[in-house]
């Protein structure tokens, strides 16, 4: 079997989903020739030059069909780079967010028969999220917290963090949709909410016109969920805590580990266990084995995900 893919943008991201897609490729025998469109002048690391057959600048310089797309590429650029590259595969992987905002006409981007688009969501193969989902399945739960905060310019060591498009609203910068993962893993634990009350803002010291703190309440029939995301805190913390009858299940995602407050129970996971490895082997057998698998995140659920992080319910 021979993939032909291309990528469409190698930053930090684009980069980490080649390695673990050419990793997973030798393991599994699969022949890969892979095609980097880039429009920056970045210097690629030896090892993942070493990964690509070919550098492109111009659609003009496509040659034939790819088997798969990855958008990789700022989210202000999505939607025109979907378009353009309809045609150009038959497969698309979409990093999230899937958009900037929710003005877009969405009909134009859904997949033809037999194409599949997925749209990122690797929180959801972390073993935390998995024993989370299950807690959730098994228990009635009362209410939710889930926090993700931390220091976004210590995020790249080396980089100045104003160049950044996550501090730029007009690039689809802004901790609101940045952080979207956790909207996301929300409606896959509860699905979708009654209700929203949104509050967004700049409020610290970072250079950036983008919002740095982003706080919700999400209503459901049976439960609330209180959300807060911001860019600014010097303590990483990223974790949900899921208040029910006896006591309270946590899920920490920094220390990769679940715990229920009141029995005092504690499960450590691996700290070697690679979620996006995990979620590249997801989306290798939706495509080549549609018949078995579901697609987890469609663009349809990824834009009313996009639309909650809005305040658009």
């Amino acid at each position: 079997m021979i993939l032909k893919v291309c990528f469409l943008g190698m930053g930090s991201i684009g980069t980490r989903h080649l390695r673990n897609l050419s990793k997973i490729c030798r393991e599994k025998g699969i022949k890969l020739r892979t095609t980097a469109f880039r429009t920056g002048k970045t210097v690629l690391q030896d090892d993942v030059r070493r990964l690509i057959d070919r550098e492109i600048r111009s659609i003009d310089d496509i040659r034939g069909r790819f088997d798969i797309a990855f958008v990789t590429n700022p989210t202000a650029c999505h939607y025109q780079t979907i378009c353009q590259f309809k045609e150009y595969t038959k497969h698309l992987f979409i990093e999230k967010p899937i958009f900037e905002n929710s003005t877009y006409a969405l009909e134009d981007i859904l997949p033809p028969r037999g194409s599949v688009y997925y749209v990122a969501a690797p929180m959801r193969f972390t073993d935390v999220f998995l024993k989370t989902k299950e807690f959730v399945r098994t228990h009635k739960v009362y209410s939710s917290r889930i926090i993700c905060s931390s220091y976004m310019p210590e995020w790249q060591k080396g980089r100045d963090y104003t160049e950044s498009f996550r501090t730029k609203k007009a690039l689809g910068g802004g901790v609101d949709i940045d952080l979207i993962h956790e909207i996301d893993y929300m409606t896959d634990l509860f699905g979708m909410p009654q209700n929203v009350v949104r509050l967004t803002g700049k409020y610290s010291e970072l250079e950036m016109d983008a919002c740095d703190l982003a706080t919700y309440i999400f209503e459901y029939d049976t439960c609330l969920v209180e959300m807060h995301l911001d860019y600014f805190g010097r303590v990483d913390n990223r974790k949900i805590e899921l208040y029910y009858e006896n006591g309270i299940y946590v899920g920490d995602y920094i220390k990769k580990c679940s715990y229920i407050k009141y029995h005092n129970h504690l499960k450590e996971y691996p700290e070697d266990v690679d979620h996006y490895y995990r979620e590249m082997e997801y989306f290798l057998r939706l495509i080549t084995e549609p018949e078995h698998m579901r697609n987890i995140n469609t663009v349809e659920n990824a834009y009313k995900v996009l639309k909650l992080a809005k305040g658009e319910l």
